[in-house]
Parts: C-alpha cells; structure tokens; sequence
C-alpha cells in the first residue's frame, strides 16, 4: 500500500471511533510509524511502504482508535520547542501551559542566578523547560527543583532531565512537605479538576491520564488552597507564584491567595481567551 493509501485508511478507521482529530492524528501516527519528517510526509504520498512498517502504523491506529491519546502511542510531545518524553501514569504536556513558562522567564529575566520551583511537576515540562530557556539567554548558574508526589512522574521527569540534559533537581515531596529551600519564583499546574466532573471530561484524558493529576477534591480546590497556605514561606519577599487554574476558578484562586498573604494578584488569558495562569507576589514581611 502507498502512504496516501494508509493515511485514508487510518483516517477512515479514526473518523469511524469518533476520534474529533482525526485527520491530524493519523498523519501524527504515519510520521511516527514510518519514521518520516514533515517533508518525507509530501514526498512519499505515491510511494509503497514496507509491511512491517505498515502493521506497526494499523498498531499504533487501533491503539488511538481505542481513544489512548496519541502522546502516549507515540511517547512524546512537543513543550516549548522541546520533545518530552511521555508514557502512562503521567500527564501530558499542554499547548496552554506554556503561558505559564513564558510568563515566569519573563519576571524572573532581570534575575541573574535564579532559584525556582516547580511544583506538582509531572513529566518535568515546566521546570526543565524554563531552564533550558534560561540557559539559552546565558543564565547559567539557576537552581531548579522538579517536585512531585508521584514516583511515576519523578522517573519520567528523570528521563527527561536525561533527555535534554537539564541540571533540575527532583524531589518527591507531598507538595511543601520535603521542600526546605525558598525560592525567587514557584511555579505549578496542580491537578484543579473537580471530582464530579472527572466523569465528562474528553475519554483520552477520563480514561488514560492519571486521576492524581486531575482531581482537585470536591470543589477542585484543595490544592490551590495548600499551595496559598504554604507557599509564601518558601518564597523570598516579593516572590513570584505562578499557577495554572481551570477557566472558571480564578475568583476563588484570587480570593485564598489575598487571604495568605499574597499581593498584586492578577490572571493571564489564555489563546482562547480564558483565565489561565494566576500571578502573585508574596508580601514584604517574613513569614
């Protein structure tokens, strides 16, 4: 079969499992099975392929045709610029969170050797990520620190400190628990979703990413409200809190940060134009 032939193939079987994207994944999964670039994709159309290759692409469309999110088929994605390693048991990186990573090199660009927390870390994507960002503008004497309560999490994070060779340094830690540093910023995506609504959100992330990264209690809340109780004693003064927050919490976010302390609170839009990132300062006094 010639490369056209299979992706209409893989297009078919994937528009009939009501997969919405299935166009785009199905050329996402012949690259990968076929190991092709972008251009390889176009050049190849009218040429056949080999049968071990071509089994392995109907593998890999099967898997997705189940609703297992491509990332995990594939084992990667894409997170400012840089490929990170994905596998089950950890969530995938999201285009939205990198709002979160340019909003934090852009505060903390004026700060020469930077001290920096990632918090509820998953795969890694946001510290390693603003660490190799900073490098790359010569800040080279940073200190970052991936945490996390997951021992899944951590090893991908490992993998993917080893990946891009990132100097972070992991901790597992149940959010401030083992953390004994301050830092000049903290950054974190902590799982917001309420639990009654885990059972509608989109199959991929309902049935194959982690329930840990997810559920954030009854009211989605509770990791907001830890992290608004305990942060500001990890921070220096005038240090920066940057959260990720589902489109409909940044009222209650905003409110348990004013209530701990916390300054200057104000809220990031995201590509579609809803509250995505929070941003806080912590106090002048000590804690």
């Amino acid at each position: 079969m010639t490369l056209r032939e299979l992706i209409i193939y893989g297009q078919d079987l994937l528009k009939n499992s009501d997969i919405e994207a299935y166009e785009s994944d199905t050329r996402v999964l012949a690259r990968f099975a076929f190991d092709l670039s972008y251009t390889d994709m176009f050049m190849m159309m009218s040429e056949d392929m080999p049968e071990d290759q071509i089994e392995f692409y109907k593998d890999c469309l099967n898997l997705r045709s189940t609703h297992m999110p491509c990332q995990y088929i594939t084992g990667s994605q894409e997170f400012m610029g840089y490929e990170f390693i994905t596998e089950d048991g950890v969530l995938i990186p999201r285009q939205e969170t990198e709002i979160l990573v340019e909003k934090a090199l852009e505060l903390t660009s004026d700060i020469r050797e930077c001290k920096a927390l990632d918090m509820c870390t998953g795969s890694g994507c946001i510290g390693i990520s603003y660490e190799l960002k900073r490098r790359e503008s010569r800040y080279i004497n940073d200190i970052i620190h991936l945490a996390d309560i997951s021992k899944d999490a951590l090893a991908v994070a490992e993998k993917n400190k080893l990946k891009l060779n990132s100097d972070c340094k992991l901790i597992k830690t149940d959010l401030f628990d083992r953390i004994v540093d301050r830092y000049d910023i903290i950054m974190s995506n902590p799982p917001y979703i309420k639990t009654s609504d885990i059972d509608e959100i989109m199959e991929e992330v309902r049935e194959y990413e982690p329930r840990l990264a997810l559920d954030g209690d009854s009211d989605g809340l509770s990791y907001y409200r830890r992290i608004a109780e305990e942060a500001g004693k990890y921070l220096y003064k005038n240090g920066i809190l940057l959260l990720e927050i589902g489109y409909e919490q940044y009222k209650d976010v905003r409110e348990l940060l004013l209530e701990n302390g916390f300054e200057n609170v104000n809220v990031i839009k995201d590509y579609a134009g809803l509250d995505r990132v929070v941003i806080a300062y912590a106090a002048e006094h000590d804690y």
